[in-house]
């Protein structure tokens, strides 16, 4: 690694350590169990399992000694979907659910088992938690209603509605390969094989050369038609959201995959596949995502470009009790003015994301969740006296606006600075490596969310 890149990697590590402490967040799974005496005792949990075990007889007998046959109620913070009830009357077997954000409520349990003795009694509150776990697990009808409900008051959901989950992490996408991939080899190239107004190739040869004038020009564009592209890049993120009882932390890692076809015809002309892999952390709770994208980005100027996208992608995770897809298809444009020795970029982007069903076993989890999404960001590059050391500076700012179904967070802010280091030859970029730090806040209904993220990639 060349000591420019490792000067930027260090900066942006010092950084992101700095503006996000590193200290356990609240847990995804928060249970408040209390008696008729109103005795009670609270605990969190990484896991769906690890809850519903905790609310096992044997379990709670260690907290309530007469928990078997006496009137227990649980009350449930479900990744932030607050005021689920589990409710045990009794010397009763059976027990009733509640989730009072959809009006949902059902009752568990043989009502005909014998509950006249702690043993019976503990073995048919035993069977009622397996038959509420297996309908949790296995109701397509309510697993919608959950999904969806947890995607607007979840600032912790894979789905949707936080920085972290797989809707988000597509808008994004869409908009970093439609506007800010294409704005930093615009200002790093600094000139264009194709600008003259016929799309001819010039260049400028010095008094008393006797090369021919135009020997660079068709070496640059025999460079530019056959100069594909690999991609690789990281983006490492902290999220934090505010929450009753202590916030949410989340740790974030997206690898994006991709590569870039260049037309013969136009090397301007670009099509793109992206496979980005996904992975999140909150408080031991793990998820994963992937997706696969294809892009295609058509000059219509050579300052000015739009990129229709489409894309596929999925995501789950057994600790969170998550599952969904989501399809997108999105437009973006990108226009550069130079603005002495700055380049000043605009983009503007529209897209659609939707949720798609995913099977998980002999079950199709699919949460109802249709977004329309806006996206506008303003980038200034330059001087162009870094560009003789090869090296690229970025400002960027970026406004998100989703439309449509409710979401935790409906509006994203994000500014961001980064360094760039590109290698040419004959004015055609070779190889190009990024490094650089954002800061992004969320605005919802409920609570704000922020995160802090570092970005690198190289394309070469």
């Amino acid at each position: 690694m060349k000591p420019v890149h490792r000067c930027v990697l260090g900066a942006c590590l010092v950084v992101l350590a700095a503006a996000v402490p590193a200290h356990a967040g609240k847990k995804p799974f928060g249970v408040r169990v209390s008696n008729a005496q109103g005795q009670q005792t609270n605990a969190g949990f990484s896991s769906v399992q690890d809850t519903v075990d905790y609310l096992d007889p044997a379990t709670l007998r260690q907290y309530f000694p007469a928990a078997d046959i006496e009137q227990i109620g649980a009350v449930l913070d479900f990744r932030g979907l607050t005021g689920l009830q589990i409710d045990f009357g009794a010397a009763s077997g059976q027990l009733t659910f509640t989730v009072p954000q959809f009006g949902f409520s059902r009752t568990f349990g043989d009502p005909n088992a014998p509950c006249t003795d702690p043993a019976a009694c503990a073995a048919a509150r035993k069977q009622a938690l397996r038959e509420l776990k297996d309908f949790l697990e296995s109701d397509p009808r309510f697993l919608k209603r959950l999904l969806t409900a947890l995607a607007r008051y979840s600032p912790i959901d894979p789905l949707a509605g936080n920085p972290d989950s797989l809707f988000s992490r597509s808008m994004r996408a869409d908009f970093q390969n439609g506007f800010t991939h294409k704005v930093s080899q615009i200002w790093g190239c600094n000139t264009t094989a194709f600008n003259d107004r016929f799309g001819s190739p010039m260049v400028v040869a010095a008094v008393g050369d006797n090369i021919d004038i135009f020997e660079d020009a068709r070496a640059r564009e025999a460079r530019l038609q056959a100069q594909n592209e690999i991609g690789i890049g990281l983006v490492y993120s902290k999220t934090a959201a505010d929450s009753t009882g202590g916030d949410y932390e989340t740790t974030g890692i997206v690898v994006p995959l991709s590569y870039t076809a260049k037309l013969d015809s136009d090397p301007r002309k670009k099509i793109r596949v992206d496979l980005p892999l996904g992975y999140a952390d909150t408080d031991g709770a793990v998820s994963y995502s992937l997706g696969l994208g294809f892009a295609y980005t058509h000059p219509l100027s050579d300052v000015w470009t739009l990129t229709p996208a489409l894309g596929v992608g999925a995501t789950g995770s057994d600790d969170l009790g998550a599952a969904g897809g989501v399809s997108s298809y999105s437009l973006t444009s990108a226009y550069t003015w130079r603005l002495g020795g700055f380049a000043l970029s605009m983009g503007n982007a529209i897209g659609r994301y939707d949720a798609l069903a995913v099977s998980i076993g002999d079950v199709e989890a699919e949460a109802d969740i249709s977004n329309t999404v806006f996206t506008n960001g303003l980038l200034l590059t330059g001087p162009n006296s870094l560009i003789a050391r090869n090296l690229v500076m970025e400002y960027s700012f970026t406004d998100t606006r989703i439309t449509g179904d409710e979401v935790y967070a409906d509006t994203y802010d994000e500014i961001g600075i980064a360094l760039g280091y590109l290698k040419s030859r004959s004015g055609v970029i070779d190889s190009y490596s990024k490094a650089g730090i954002s800061y992004l806040v969320g605005k919802g209904e409920l609570d704000d969310i922020s995160s802090m993220r570092l970005n690198l990639s190289m394309r070469f």
